[in-house]
């Protein structure tokens, strides 16, 4: 079923439309699976059920192409389809209601305000995030993975400068800093995502982390090789067109991390990675997930 969306005053700035996709059976592979077919399409958030996948993204972008593409995958699964329009402050309380769990993650423990600390020995950190409706309360494998490879590199990232691309809540930003990073900048599209991302860095404390709305056309105003770490969590097909960016903005030794990725696309980033100069060091799987990390000489 496809409930369209017609009214043009639902075109309106602040306007928001979801498209769940859902299944009888009860299975986490099939939502992530739901993720991988939408997220190289214009959607901006997801969020899984074991029967679902909600995806959600600007009312504008979200046009009679995307309905179609969007169909074609639910008719080739099997799947039932919704279409709803979300005002945005509604979008938050709804969020709201559907509190996550702590996840612990290495040294790592990602809680809302709400919950207990962790009185595990091992956790080191704890990053709190208000929950909201942006990607990054650290339950989806690429986070999971950016904040092990995090973890793995505490010690080079003490004194370090790091850009955190497509920074979301911040999680990764905090991370950094809290292992010891002199200085961060997340980078996000959506400004109202960055101003959550603003309340989790007051939440955790965040002194020398810094957020910005915009894209990677905003680091031509950034030096050559200002930053010894780039974090990128991000679509592929974004991380394909700013990668020559991120490159530009690395110092010489430094690395960089990427993910938002998935099994299939190791090859081709892999690839245009090594075009520019990087050196892969490390590429790690969790589900259909990928993280990579890659060195410049």
């Amino acid at each position: 079923m496809n409930n369209k969306l017609e009214s043009a005053d639902q075109q309106k700035a602040g306007m928001y439309r979801m498209v769940k996709l859902f299944w009888e059976e009860s299975s986490e592979e099939l939502a992530e699976i739901g993720v991988a077919f939408l997220s190289d399409l214009p959607f901006e958030y997801f969020e899984t059920e074991p029967n679902c996948v909600k995806a959600y993204g600007r009312f504008e972008c979200l046009g009679e192409e995307v309905e179609t593409e969007v169909a074609a995958i639910a008719e080739e699964r099997g799947w039932q389809l919704i279409w709803e329009s979300i005002e945005r402050q509604n979008w938050n309380e709804e969020w709201e209601k559907h509190y996550f769990e702590p996840l612990t993650e290495a040294g790592f423990y990602v809680r809302a305000p709400f919950h207990p600390s962790s009185t595990d020995d091992e956790v080191k950190h704890t990053i709190i995030i208000q929950p909201r409706m942006s990607f990054g309360t650290g339950h989806h494998g690429t986070t999971q993975l950016m904040l092990k490879y995090i973890w793995q590199n505490r010690e080079s990232l003490v004194g370090q400068k790091v850009l955190d691309m497509g920074t979301g809540t911040g999680i990764l930003a905090i991370a950094a800093a809290m292992v010891g990073a002199s200085e961060v900048l997340g980078i996000e599209i959506d400004d109202w995502v960055v101003d959550n991302a603003n309340d989790n860095l007051q939440a955790n404390n965040m002194e020398n982390v810094t957020m910005l709305c915009g894209t990677a056309a905003n680091l031509t105003a950034v030096l050559d090789g200002y930053y010894d770490v780039v974090l990128a969590n991000i679509h592929r097909e974004v991380i394909l067109a700013d990668l020559a960016e991120y490159y530009r903005v690395l110092k010489p030794s430094g690395w960089m991390l990427l993910s938002g990725l998935q099994q299939p696309d190791e090859v081709l980033v892999v690839s245009a990675a090594e075009s520019l100069g990087l050196e892969k060091k490390v590429v790690d799987y969790r589900g259909e997930w990928i993280c990579l990390q890659f060195g410049k000489s």
